[in-house]
């Protein structure tokens, strides 16, 4: 199929990503259409949808970026507006079940433990009790917003009077709360990018000094990585199972390997730079398939 139109939606118009997506997109002779979800309407009696003055209902395609940041009901129109689109037969990048998958850490965290994929021990309850009862089991605790990004609000906990009275204060604040389980590691994460069922880059993420928190987004740094076959396997079997055309697969290295847990919209910026590896171009490429 022949796209003239490729809608690109991204928050920040300084973006790394979303500009190498415009630079690749209008490399491969389409016309890139820059857009910010939170200025998204939907106009029902005409069946219109729009993004400021832009008409979403003439793009060809659009890939999501990001969807910029939730508040209540914002995040609802947003999503909606995606699966309204893709039923009209806009092509959807990557298709909103997988954004919705891959952003709520519950779902995804079910379904990894439900595919065989090595995955923490993992609780999500409202009931302070239950949540004290999982981080005595874990020892510590990594505690995540289910619905986070760029590592704001991970806090780690352990099994103590000052654990505990934080998991009170999260429950009071949020109503939920995510408890898995925490990993011993090397100080460093691995971030496994896949695109259209390809290992297309990888790096660790490493923890500033001082830290343990690997996120680029919160001062960590990225370094090269080479995958080892299982590695590379966790890493597409996660995409494969979220149902993502492109993401970025968290891995921590324990025991054994874990997925921690999986980025439907992730930046292609650490990966380049520590790589040399622009993963737009293999998007659009998918796009062109």
């Amino acid at each position: 199929m022949l796209y003239e139109k490729i809608g690109i939606a991204v928050t920040d118009p300084t973006d790394w990503t979303g500009i190498a997506l415009y630079n690749a997109v209008r490399d491969y002779g389409m016309q890139p259409v820059q857009f910010n979800f939170s200025s998204a309407t939907s106009d029902i009696p005409s069946g219109k949808m729009y993004a400021g003055k832009i008409d979403l209902t003439e793009l060809d395609a659009i890939v999501v970026r990001d969807l910029g940041p939730a508040a209540q009901n914002d995040a609802a129109l947003r999503f909606d507006i995606l699966c309204q689109l893709k039923e009209l037969g806009v092509r959807i990048i990557n298709p909103p079940e997988a954004i919705a998958r891959a952003a709520n850490k519950h779902v995804s965290s079910y379904l990894f433990q439900r595919n065989g994929i090595a995955t923490p021990e993992t609780v999500v309850t409202s009931e302070l009790d239950e949540a004290v009862e999982a981080l005595s089991s874990f020892g510590r605790a990594v505690v995540k917003p289910v619905f986070g990004y760029k590592g704001i609000g991970v806090e780690c906990v352990k099994n103590n009077a000052s654990g505990n009275r934080k998991l009170k204060e999260l429950l009071e604040k949020n109503g939920i709360i995510y408890l898995q389980e925490f990993i011993p590691n090397p100080g460093r994460d691995i971030r496994v990018f896949v695109v259209n069922k390809k290992v297309v880059g990888s790096i660790y993420r490493i923890a500033p000094a001082g830290g343990w928190i690997n996120n680029l987004s919160q001062g960590g740094c990225a370094k090269s990585c080479v995958l080892t076959d299982e590695q590379k396997r966790l890493g597409l079997k996660a995409a494969q199972v979220i149902g993502t055309v492109y993401a970025g697969v968290d891995i921590i290295e324990g025991d054994k390997d874990y997925v921690i847990e999986i980025n439907g919209t992730p930046s292609g910026k650490g990966i380049f730079e520590a790589c040399g590896v622009d993963v737009t171009l293999e998007i659009v490429q998918y796009l062109l398939s």
